[in-house]
């Protein structure tokens, strides 16, 4: 996917703040010199851009760094009465040289194992915008795009806020249609990495033989049929940014064991090639209980504590309908646009049906029911009469629930019912109540927070 990026304008803010840096290019010709670079060499403005940095600098040594492919790392050199520390470094992309930075630090609280993983990090910037050929690297969603005056889920997105600023890897749950998906895209634009990469990999919409050369990528003939020059895997292809790898709990389990050492150890086995070093932020989504399926030996659990660093749960729509009349206009004013609509709102009826059901599939649910409705009205008010297909989803639902109770909810009921007496027999005490039901105390957590146990 390309795009149209100016990659001086992006990174100008970036450069600066590292304080005192020149760029040039093979030739050594200046591409960029920050303000402070400009001071210390008291070079006037505006900076000589594409003029030789000798003629500004005599004793510079970045153009020998650049001759000779060697760079020199923590030298120390006098100038104008400071002794500084002064680094030269090659930009590459794979084996060719592009040019070289130096960068210096006087009485900066940076240490030079510091800048050099900034000096890493512009390096990936550089490759990312010259290249820029990533699947999905931009996102489409923000948090400002969730719609809610639920407290609890004004709440989580105060915590994604914060959580998102961290390198830790989060999980995130939710029933189908909850929005897994905006939360996730929401995080990487609230990181540091929000102008890296941004990769998705749908555990479950990827045939299990190909699933593994999807994400670690292969070289070039390391099977029959692969690709002249190999491919890159979604894991590398998001290196320096997030990769977001929904509905994890689809994963195989023979998969999730070379997964778990890429989370630990930051480092990928590319299919018939070489091990690589990689940077990735990773956001996990999740429709299913991972604690329970940990018990059931379906999911690892060795992965699952290392991925469940940070936990966001999703609350279903049915725990906040006092969301549904906001949805319920956002959708209409969304499908005026779209479809050349006139529909002013629904009526009082309408909402009391809207809220009377239970929207098993959440939030999309909703929208598609309210799409429905359009077809059968052009203009003025939706009333129920538009609404047909969801009261004999209803009649039908009412039927099931009373002449059936499944297992699972019998289950759930009982694990509910279950945990409460734990919690009052033990007087509220989390450990002691854990063990009566001999349960590990973290599954205990899961499961108050999924039914909503205070």
């Amino acid at each position: 996917m390309k795009q149209n990026i100016n990659f001086e304008s992006i990174a100008k803010e970036f450069l600066e703040s590292l304080g005192v840096v020149v760029i040039v290019d093979t030739e050594s010709r200046i591409i960029y010199m920050t303000e402070k670079y400009g001071e210390l060499f008291k070079i006037p403005k505006p900076f000589p851009i594409g003029k030789k940095l000798h003629e500004y600098v005599p004793d510079e040594s970045l153009s020998a760094v650049i001759r000779s492919g060697k760079e020199s790392v923590e030298e120390f050199f006098e100038h104008d009465g400071k002794t500084m520390v002064i680094n030269r470094l090659l930009i590459r992309k794979d084996d060719e040289i592009l040019g070289g930075v130096a960068f210096t630090s006087t009485g900066s609280r940076l240490t030079v194992k510091q800048l050099e993983n900034k000096m890493s990090f512009l390096n990936k910037q550089v490759q990312f915008y010259k290249d820029n050929y990533f699947e999905n690297t931009g996102t489409k969603y923000n948090i400002d795009q969730i719609i809610t005056q639920d407290q609890e889920l004004r709440k989580l997105i105060d915590f994604t806020k914060r959580a998102a600023r961290t390198r830790s890897a989060i999980l995130i749950y939710g029933e189908s249609g909850t929005g897994k998906e905006l939360f996730a895209h929401s995080i990487h634009n609230l990181s540091g990495r929000a102008k890296m990469p941004f990769v998705i990999l749908n555990c479950a919409a990827i045939p299990e033989t190909l699933l593994e050369s999807e994400l670690f990528g292969y070289a070039e003939g390391a099977f029959t049929g692969a690709l002249k020059g190999g491919k890159k895997g979604k894991i590398e292809q998001a290196d320096g940014g997030t990769l977001l790898l929904d509905e994890i709990n689809s994963m195989p389990l023979q998969l999730q064991a070379k997964l778990l050492r890429v989370v630990q150890e930051k480092e990928i086995q590319v299919i018939g090639g070489k091990n690589k070093e990689i940077d990735v932020r990773f956001v996990f989504t999740t429709n299913q209980d991972l604690a329970e399926m940990v018990k059931e030996g379906k999911f690892r659990d060795d992965l699952y504590y290392r991925i469940n660093v940070v936990e966001l749960r999703i609350p279903p729509l049915r725990q906040r309908k006092g969301d549904i009349p906001l949805l319920v206009n956002h959708f209409i004013e969304k499908l005026n646009e779209e479809l050349g609509s006139h529909i002013l709102g629904v009526d009082q009826k309408v909402l009391q049906l809207l809220e009377s059901y239970q929207w098993p599939g959440n939030i999309r649910e909703l929208e598609n029911m309210i799409e429905r409705a359009f077809n059968y009205a052009n203009s003025g008010e939706l009333s129920v009469e538009d609404f047909e297909r969801l009261r004999l989803k209803m009649n039908l639902s009412e039927m099931k629930q009373e002449n059936t109770l499944t297992l699972r909810a019998a289950r759930e009921e009982a694990e509910k019912l279950a945990i409460l007496r734990a919690l009052k027999q033990t007087k509220g005490n989390k450990k002691k109540a854990a063990e009566l039901l001999e349960i590990d105390r973290s599954i205990l957590y899961d499961k108050m927070r999924r039914y909503a146990i205070k």
